[in-house]
């Protein structure tokens, strides 16, 4: 009995062997007999619009290796029907995933497309969290035919990090079928658990034999124009970037002279909340291994992590009447990963800026900003198997009166798609010193879900000059749990249904703000499917007390060849902070959101873009005060695999008395991009932007830019 049991449970995690070869396969998208030699991946289960359904397109997967190359070839039957490919809409194309610690939590990911489109990152969070600002150095080749289509992979061993010693890494494929929009996967995956890391299968016999230091080398020029008035002026620069990888689990990146100019500029924002907008960041050298520098995250909205580094704060852009950005002179990070320990330290130094601000040459402003330097560093070490604790730095100075340093310590700990993060700091900014906790959760199982999340800041804790935590003196307590169906037949594909409560307490008041809640959403196996959040309960913010209701919805048109729709709103009776600091009274009123997303693509290589917000806002005493319509159409057109121009025009208008009749265009920005992916991690980008607003005399240049960067990559 119990040799039948083990037999069962080893039976049940699937295993593929990597066997060697002297013959190096030649990627041009054919099976030759080299491949024959390989172990492969088959038996297919799908994952939509079925669960545990044999894939009605088989799927078959070769690994091969040499000394320095890991080979993948993919076979893709597509019976019945030619594979479809389009670059601007949706096609069939393929991911597979490798876990080259056996981390069982994090992996990398790559994925392939029949245009020729690919993409590649990192999977977090045992599958929570995807980051595809990482970028490496690998190869392959697509073939078509008239019921298949086979791609053919090289990936130098010496691009990626992987434990020396470790034979054994996790695997898992998947593959996305524009045929009834199906996806399948290698080792079977379920609706109510996702894609996980910890479910992977394993590829046997792992043994890397490249030797050497890799290096990557980075050469940067840069020629920008900039216009605003009266002045104009021509800027170059060159800087250089470099990564050395001294072992096969350490990397080591920096950065001289960065143009850390934006190549599409930030999108215009409108905020009416207490709190302010947290900015995507858009350079290279903190995007790729950003998660390296950041306390877990459960990758939902209701949790609010303690990013005591945010790396927006590095090089932050100017107040006005300046525009641009603070000068960077440098950086320079270190990432080392193992299957236990993994650690990080970034380093950066700012230039100082000292400017005065005419206008009709009498000087109005004066800024003086001092050279700055900044650093994090962050370790964390496996436990459990997937689970991890970790600790975290972060710090800027100017001298040893303006400061700010913070301390943070957490654990994630995971079970199956089951994940509990805990998570505290401290902080010392200029000698006064606070602290703050958060936790959230999140757990499944077959018929039932639940979630939550607790946050506490201390008044004093504050990180501003280096992180982003802006609840100072908030107490923040939200449940929800309830039942959750993934029916196996009929048009449901899953179902969440949450009711939960909130409870806030906000510095400025002894009472708590008690809200009840409730969260519905349903997903249909045609790819539709829609949200609603309800709220209400008694608040008291802002020195004041009122009932509050919110709802919100989203609705998504699901998966499409030619057009994908995603709208929504949101409307709540609640606290308008905006209106309130500048008329300086309490403003409590209605306000209603309206967004929308579009894409349409009536050819392959051309999509019509629009996306926007339709924004209302009442008064007090219930009059409509202000409609703000913010629309940006835009147009994208790939020339090739490789190439691809972007062309938007971004519209805010203002009304008076909330009177769409009156409507008038306060601000248009027209960006265009064409970017030339000519090599492996090597751009050539021509970007041009012209903003103008409305301050009474029409629509005035407020700034245009021009600009081409191109960036060169030579590796050894």
């Amino acid at each position: 009995m119990i040799a039948l049991l083990l037999s069962l449970f080893l039976l049940g995690e699937k295993s593929i062997e990597l066997r060697y070869t002297e013959i190096a396969p030649k990627l041009d998208g054919i099976i030759e007999d080299v491949w024959l030699r390989a172990d492969s991946a088959y038996d297919f289960t799908q994952y939509r619009p079925t669960d545990g359904v044999p894939a009605s397109e088989p799927t078959v997967v070769y690994f091969l290796a040499d000394d320095e190359n890991l080979y993948i070839a993919l076979k893709c039957y597509t019976p019945g029907r030619r594979p479809y490919s389009s670059f601007k809409g949706l096609e069939d194309h393929i991911w597979f995933y490798l876990d080259t610690f056996n981390s069982r939590s994090r992996a990398y990911m790559f994925a392939i497309c029949m245009s020729g489109h690919y993409d590649d990152g990192l999977m977090l969070e045992n599958g929570k969290v995807q980051d595809t600002s990482w970028d490496y150095v690998w190869f392959f080749h697509i073939g078509e035919y008239k019921d298949r289509y086979i791609i053919e992979v090289r990936i130098p061993f010496k691009s990626i990090r992987y434990k020396e010693g470790l034979n054994e890494w996790g695997l898992q494929i998947r593959r996305w079928h524009i045929k009834d929009h199906a996806v399948t996967h290698w080792t079977d995956v379920r609706q109510k658990d996702g894609l996980q890391i910890s479910q992977f299968g394993t590829l046997t016999n792992v043994q890397p034999k490249a030797q050497g230091y890799y290096v990557e080398l980075y050469p940067e020029g840069f020629l920008r124009y900039d216009e605003r008035g009266d002045s104009t002026d021509w800027t170059p620069s060159l800087s250089f970037n470099f990564k050395w990888d001294p072992t096969s689990q350490m990397t080591l990146n920096g950065t001289i002279y960065p143009d850390f100019a934006h190549i599409e500029s930030d999108p215009y924002t409108f905020n009416l909340s207490r709190y302010p907008v947290r900015l995507q960041e858009r350079r290279p050298f903190f995007v790729e291994g950003h998660d390296v520098f950041r306390m877990s995250h459960l990758g939902v909205d209701f949790f609010n992590s303690l990013d005591i580094f945010y790396s927006r704060r590095v090089g932050e852009a100017l107040p006005q009447p300046w525009v641009g950005s603070i000068p960077i002179l440098g950086g320079l990070k270190l990432i080392n990963k193992s299957s236990d320990w993994n650690f990080g330290i970034l380093g950066a130094y700012t230039d100082e800026f000292n400017d005065t601000a005419y206008v009709d040459d009498v000087p109005t402003s004066i800024i003086q900003i001092p050279n700055r330097g900044f650093t994090a560093a962050r370790v964390n070490r496996a436990i459990f198997g997937n689970s991890d604790i970790g600790m975290m730095f972060s710090g800027t100075m100017v001298d040893r009166d303006d400061y700010n340093y913070a301390l943070g310590i957490d654990g994630a700990l995971r079970s199956g798609p089951s994940q509990l993060i805990l998570q505290s700091a401290i902080s010392d900014r200029n000698g006064t010193r606070g602290w703050a906790i958060s936790s959230g959760g999140i757990h499944r199982s077959s018929n039932f879900i639940a979630v939550g999340s607790f946050i506490k800041v201390d008044s004093s804790f504050h990180v501003e000059d280096i992180g982003y935590v802006p609840w100072q003196g908030v107490t923040d307590l939200y449940l929800a749990a309830g039942p959750a169906r993934y029916p196996e037949t009929g048009p449901l594909l899953r179902m969440y249904l949450e009711p939960g409560i909130i409870l806030t307490k906000y510095p400025e008041s002894d009472e708590w703000s008690k809200l009840a809640t409730l969260f519905f959403e349903p997903n249909f196996r045609n790819m539709w499917g829609f949200n609603i959040w309800g709220q209400l309960g008694q608040m008291y913010e802002a020195d004041t007390n009122y009932f509050y209701r919110g709802i919100e919805a989203t609705v998504w048109s699901g998966l499409r060849q030619t057009m994908n729709l995603h709208f929504g709103f949101d409307y709540s009776y609640c606290y308008n902070y905006y209106r309130s600091e500048i008329y300086n009274q309490p403003w409590i009123a209605n306000q209603l959101w309206i967004w929308h997303w579009m894409s349409f693509v009536p050819i392959s290589q051309l999509s019509l873009i629009t996306y926007g917000d339709f924004v209302m806002e009442w008064d007090p005493n219930g009059e409509l005060h202000a409609i703000t319509p913010i629309w940006t159409p835009r147009i994208e057109y790939q020339i090739n695999s490789d190439m691809d121009l972007a062309l938007y025009s971004e519209f805010v208008f203002l009304t008076e008395d909330g009177d769409l009749s009156t409507a008038e265009v306060y601000s248009n920005r027209i960006g265009f991009l064409f970017s030339w992916n000519f090599m492996p991690k090597s751009w050539l980008y021509i970007a041009f932007n012209d903003l103008r607003r409305d301050e009474g005399d029409g629509l005035e240049l407020t700034e245009r830019i021009g600009a081409v960067k191109i960036k060169y990559l030579i590796y050894f």
